[in-house]
């Protein structure tokens, strides 16, 4: 006579959650939290983040559960509803850091001063860059102040963006000013993050002001 299958035994709703919650204490959570950052090509920094939310997503979800998941009956089960929920919360984390770099280009593209650039693309003569070179140098040395940057990382990043407007990049300011600032800035963060966005805004503002002064100074604006 066959044996009879096993019928796995359901577990009430307070087991169910306590092993879910549960696993957000293991290293297993941990290095998945870091997994799902590569996955959604996040920051590895954002994983305790991504740990984080998903826990407290869980934790508000299964608070207001009253009846047990029907398909969860030991600790694996339990283990993979949570690493599924964790992967959810980092692809709408990802969703929305995207949306929010996409608003974030549109409003630095938006304050930026256009006269400025402009101004960039038009000289292509040797001597007014040279011209704009040294005001920038003059401006530089007398009380100039960026709140954003320290002031060498302002000077040296106009510099070079003058130096690579004259040699004919036109990409867009704002991935320039990225470049830019992740050459002369040792401290500049390599993947833009909000907070690399941030900060390449508040340079940027005083990078182009500083162009901007030197040049009206010279007559070049």
């Amino acid at each position: 006579m066959a044996d009879s299958p096993v019928t796995p035994v359901l577990w009430q709703v307070a087991i169910q959650v306590k092993a879910i919650l549960d696993w957000f204490e293991t290293a297993d959570s941990v290095r998945w939290s870091e997994i799902c950052c590569r996955r959604q090509g996040l920051p590895s920094d954002m994983a305790g983040d991504i740990h984080s939310e998903s826990w407290v997503k869980v934790r508000t979800t299964l608070s207001r559960r009253e009846e047990s998941f029907p398909h969860m009956h030991d600790e694996l089960s339990a283990h993979r509803y949570a690493a599924r929920s964790m992967q959810r919360t980092a692809i709408d984390v990802a969703r929305n850091v995207r949306r929010v770099e996409s608003r974030s280009q549109i409003m630095d593209d938006q304050i930026i001063d256009a006269s400025v650039l402009d101004q960039m693309h038009k000289v292509d003569d040797t001597v007014t860059i040279d011209r704009w070179r040294r005001a920038l140098v003059a401006h530089a040395r007398n009380d100039f102040q960026c709140s954003g940057c320290p002031n060498d990382v302002v000077f040296a990043a106009a510099l070079k963006l003058l130096a690579m407007m004259q040699i004919g990049d036109r990409g867009s300011i704002s991935d320039l000013m990225y470049e830019v600032l992740q050459e002369v800035d040792d401290g500049f963060p390599e993947d833009r993050t909000e907070a690399a966005r941030q900060r390449k805004s508040r340079c940027s503002r005083c990078v182009l002001s500083l162009l901007r002064d030197a040049a009206e100074s010279v007559g070049i604006v």
